[in-house]
């Protein structure tokens, strides 16, 4: 009798066949994931391109007075678009169709606004947004059911008009989250504060922006602007009533604050001081860690400021033996390294002016530093301080005090973190343009 044998013939060319399905579809997924991937990165090329390209245009189209920027959004709800709107729109869907993004629907959609719709700089008019969405059709990952992979990405770019600081605001607070206790501009004492010129500008939307934390204190603020906010309206509980000016777009931290390149003075030692005559000596820009240099100049000196820029590595803490008289009508800019901070506490005369010409023209002092670490900046005014220019502190606590006895008068304009004027006689902040520094034209790409 035969026996019969049982023969598996067959079963291996199942096995290879379910197994070539999973092979097919892994090699589906890394070619056609590495499609994606490569279209990812050139997608994102052209969204950035796009929009820096279509922030240029707008910044350029915002400085020709013939054009029109209303409608302000962009695009808008509907037709015509205004000038501006048009040439953002052309420059950025320009240089998308030139890096291969055509908006044709089909395999891509380019989308332009200004401002934003989405993320952290929504509708904030400074900023323009690309977004691309591309979709890439599959080869081997069809054999899997996966027809088409899709792309989604985005670019910002910062878009700012060049002019002079803050549209002109004579007191500048950039604290978008002050404590409610303080606010961001505290007006206090027991005198009258008068800003004349120029307004003063809140850059947060907290009901507590401005405060007033006496009622015995008057504010008068005249041939300038109220007091404008990033759209908060004045809480005020007593003493006059703030006068509200508009609501301005809120500045965005640390994105938005134009700090000064810092200056190549602070990698040049300083001359040596010299001696005019007796007690007068003469200083010179450059570096230093003590300012004015206590080691090489004794106290109680009468010191005239060569004109230039003087950085400082070190607080500044002027008391009253300090010197006799600070001369720097020469015009001047100290430039104070981040980390330090700078008070006043004396009865010397003090004349400063701000350079007249170069890169830091209208600037008097620039503090350096970051929203981690608030500094404190103190000025305690009299009869004896002049001061033009602009104080430019936006990383500092600034508070300025008036004297007891006699009127202060501020020719300057003060950017800080938080502001406080304490008015126990009289503070005159009187604004002038020709004294501000004005700034260029800014368009940068945010990461």
């Amino acid at each position: 009798m035969k026996m019969k044998l049982l023969v598996e013939r067959g079963q291996a060319l199942i096995l290879i066949a379910l197994a070539a399905i999973g092979l097919f579809g892994i090699t589906g997924l890394a070619i056609d994931g590495g499609a994606r991937f490569s279209d990812r990165r050139h997608a994102q090329n052209a969204a950035d391109t796009a929009a820096l390209a279509a922030a240029l245009a707008k910044a350029n189209a915002l400085m020709d007075p013939t054009l029109s920027n209303s409608p302000i959004a962009c695009p808008a709800a509907s037709l015509p678009y205004s000038d501006v709107c048009n040439a953002l729109l052309s420059a950025g869907l320009g240089r998308a169709s030139e890096n291969g993004y055509d908006d044709n629907l089909v395999t891509n959609n380019v989308e332009v606004y200004s401002p934003p719709i989405s993320g952290p700089y929504l509708n904030n008019g400074s900023y323009i947004q690309v977004i691309i969405t591309s979709y890439i059709k599959t080869s081997f990952a069809r054999v899997i059911g996966i027809n088409q992979l899709q792309n989604v990405v985005e670019a910002v770019a910062l878009t700012k008009e060049g002019g002079i600081l803050f549209d002109g605001a004579s007191v500048v607070s950039m604290n978008p989250s002050p404590n409610c206790g303080n606010g961001s501009v505290n007006v206090g004492g027991n005198g009258t504060i008068n800003l004349n010129g120029g307004g003063i500008f809140v850059n947060s939307d907290e009901t507590c922006g401005y405060s007033q934390t006496s009622c015995s204190v008057t504010l008068n603020i005249t041939g300038g602007g109220g007091i404008s906010s990033a759209g908060s309206p004045i809480n005020q509980s007593c003493g006059t009533p703030a006068p509200a000016d508009t609501t301005e777009p809120q500045v965005v931290v640390p994105d938005e604050v134009d700090m000064p390149d810092e200056p190549i003075e602070c990698s040049q030692a300083h001359p040596l001081p010299t001696n005019t005559s007796g007690s007068s000596w003469t200083i010179y820009p450059g570096y230093y860690t003590d300012f004015p240099q206590a080691g090489l100049i004794s106290n109680n000196k009468d010191i005239t400021l060569a004109p230039g820029v003087y950085c400082v590595d070190s607080n500044i803490h002027w008391s009253g033996s300090t010197f006799n008289s600070l001369d720097g009508t020469s015009g001047v800019t100290i430039y104070i390294k981040s980390g330090h901070g700078f008070s006043t506490s004396i009865n010397s005369p003090i004349w400063l002016n701000a350079s007249a010409s170069g890169d830091y023209k209208g600037y008097l002092m620039i503090m350096n530093g970051s929203m981690n670490s608030i500094q404190n900046c103190t000025i305690n005014g009299g009869s004896y301080l002049n001061m033009n220019g602009t104080i430019f502190a936006p990383y500092c606590d600034v508070t300025i005090n008036g004297d007891n006895s006699t009127s202060s008068d501020f020719n300057a304009q003060v950017i800080g973190w938080d502001v406080k004027l304490n008015g126990n006689n009289t503070i005159n902040f009187i604004y002038d343009p020709s004294n501000i520094p004005t700034v260029k034209r800014k368009v940068g790409l945010m990461r």
